[in-house]
Formats: structure tokens, sequence, C-alpha cells
């Protein structure tokens, strides 16, 4: 087995407080399916869903592809795809997802077998996405694509969190990720890899309800782990966030990067 970077580790041994919160961060909600639009997913195509966390988008993906089609549900933690399994057998799914527990940021697909490849927050801790986006491509089918979907931290906002403690926030919690900015770099990794076809849109999903709350939790877990931020700061943070959900006046914004690649 290849040596994790301490990026890939930190999905490797994820504690069960978070892994339960990502069970519903990771759920599939109506309002992100205009965020595949572009992926362009049709009946029978086959479909590797990598970093699939949980299970939830692939069982969505193998309703879009149909009996005839096929997906590839990958991920680097072992208890994501026990779960993501489970998800499948009782959604009737089993015979058309196989689950993958990746080794590395590597596809274990032969050149050429897959039509579509669809990534979503995950391309943010790889190694090195250069060399992932190329892989993606020797994997694709002639007219294959890849749909790559990435936020970047420091354009999302949370109100009534005033911008500059939500800043600090994001630069005390940036160290879990080896690339914050990846959304506005996708592009430009996708050229380099190799892809002369390229999209990107900006899209984004206000939240008025809480919805992301689990998204400012982790990243305020992130902040506590790297002791750069007054605890009782970051708590003052949750603490407003909190307040404005039950008082109707919040809204959070995560502006995501849409990035579809073709061969």
């Amino acid at each position: 087995m290849n040596t994790k970077t301490r990026f890939e580790e930190h999905w490797v041994n994820i504690p069960r407080e978070r892994l339960d919160r990502y069970e519903q961060m990771f759920a599939w909600n109506p309002a992100t399916a205009p965020f595949y639009t572009a992926a362009d997913v049709c009946e029978g195509h086959c479909i590797v869903d990598f970093g699939c966390g949980p299970g939830h988008a692939a069982i969505e993906f193998a309703k879009w592809v149909g009996p005839h089609g096929h997906v590839h549900a990958m991920d680097i933690n072992a208890e994501f795809i026990a779960r993501a399994k489970v998800r499948a057998h009782d959604n009737g799914m089993a015979q058309s997802i196989t689950h993958h527990l990746l080794e590395d940021q590597s596809v274990p697909l032969p050149d050429g077998s897959v039509d579509r490849i669809i990534v979503r927050n995950t391309l943010i801790y790889v190694p090195d996405p250069i060399y992932t986006l190329r892989g993606f491509y020797r994997c694709l089918k002639p007219g294959g694509l890849v749909h790559a979907i990435e936020g970047d931290w420091r354009l999302t906002a949370v109100e009534p969190v005033p911008t500059p403690e939500w800043r600090a926030l994001i630069e005390a919690a940036s160290g879990a990720w080896p690339r914050p900015e990846i959304g506005r770099s996708l592009y430009g990794i996708a050229k380099q890899a190799g892809f002369l076809e390229v999209s990107v849109h900006v899209l984004t999903s206000p939240d008025t309800t809480g919805r992301l709350k689990g998204m400012i939790d982790t990243v305020s877990g992130y902040a506590r782990e790297s002791g750069k931020m007054d605890l009782e700061r970051i708590e003052r943070i949750l603490t407003q966030v909190e307040g404005a959900i039950a008082n109707g006046t919040y809204l959070a914004i995560s502006p995501q990067f849409v990035v579809t690649a073709r061969i």
C-alpha cells in the first residue's frame, strides 16, 4: 500500500462524529442537480463517481444511466465504501454499482472504458490534481468527459458572521486542504492535464435553512485542530450562526466552480 499524504490520511481515518456529519452533508439534495447538468449523463453510460463518500450521489447516477448503464463508485475510506454498498443494496442498485476502495489517487479501470468521470469536492485533497486528471483522461472513451466540481474557501460567505471573522476562521483551517482555492484553478489544471475542450461555470445554491451548517462545523473543527485561532472566538462564530438559523436571518454562500473537460 502506498504511503498516504497527510491530506489523504485525513480521509482514510475519519472519526465517527465526522462520519455521521458527512452522512448528512453528502445526502442527495435536488437543489444540487443543476450542478451536474453539464456532465450530460445519458442512459447507458458507464460512469465513475470518484470520491463517492457514503454513496448518495452514486444512487442518483445509477438512476440516470438506467439498467443498461453502470456506475463505478470509488473512495479512499473503507467505511464510506461499506455504507455505500449497503445503500446500493437497500435501493435495489447492487447490480448497477460497483464499489472500489482506492489505494491512491488513481482510477483502477482500463484505458478507454468509461463515458463520464464525476468528481465533487475531492480534487482539493489529492496530492497532484494534474496527475489525477491525466489518469482520468486515460480511462475515458472517445468523446468522454470529466465533470469536476470544487469550491474556493476564500470566496465563501456566511451571514451574519463579520467578513474579517470568517476569513480568520478559513485561514486557521486552511492547513486541512493542500489547495484551499482549487476552484479557481480547476480550468488551468484541466488544460495542463491535456484536455483541449474545457468549459467553466460558477454556480451556487444559497442556503437560508442551515443546509451548509455541517460545512461550517467541519471548518470550525479544522480551525480548532490547527491551534491558530482562539477557541472562544471560534465558538462565538458558531453561536452567531446557530442564532441566525434560529431567528431566520442566516444566509450562506459557497460558490462552486464547475469544470467540464472533454477529450
